[in-house]
């Protein structure tokens, strides 16, 4: 809990059977003010990936995505779409979700605890 700055969920979610909870528990390492990146597929209709790829979700919209961050006290900052090139129609469309967690970091507490070593140390000598 609260060891992270940043962390990534890269092409995950679409497999999972809970994507609310992969995002809690990623939500949970941030550090104050932390940032989830998260990057899977805008909403699509392309059936055979469930069965010749395991997908469990055919992608995400910006909707569903803000309100999992919200259950896990993130706000949704940014989202992004990457759209294919050219004219196929079974390419997918790549979305990145950029969310922040909702607490401030007032202090550093290991800046605290190092500063007080440091100074303890000082008084020593």
């Amino acid at each position: 809990r609260d060891a992270f700055d940043l962390v990534t969920i890269h092409q995950v979610l679409h497999y999972l059977d809970d994507p609310a909870r992969a995002i809690h528990e990623a939500a949970r390492l941030l550090r104050p003010a932390g940032r989830l990146v998260i990057v899977d597929f805008a909403p699509h209709a392309l059936e055979f990936l469930r069965e010749e790829h395991a997908h469990m979700r055919l992608g995400f919209s910006d909707r569903q995505i803000a309100d999992w961050f919200s259950e896990a006290g993130l706000d949704l900052e940014d989202a992004q779409e990457f759209e294919p090139r050219g004219g196929n129609e079974a390419r997918l469309t790549v979305k990145l979700w950029l969310g922040r967690d909702r607490r401030l970091l007032i202090a550093d507490p290991s800046n605290d605890t190092r500063q007080a070593k440091e100074n303890s140390m000082g008084e020593i000598a």
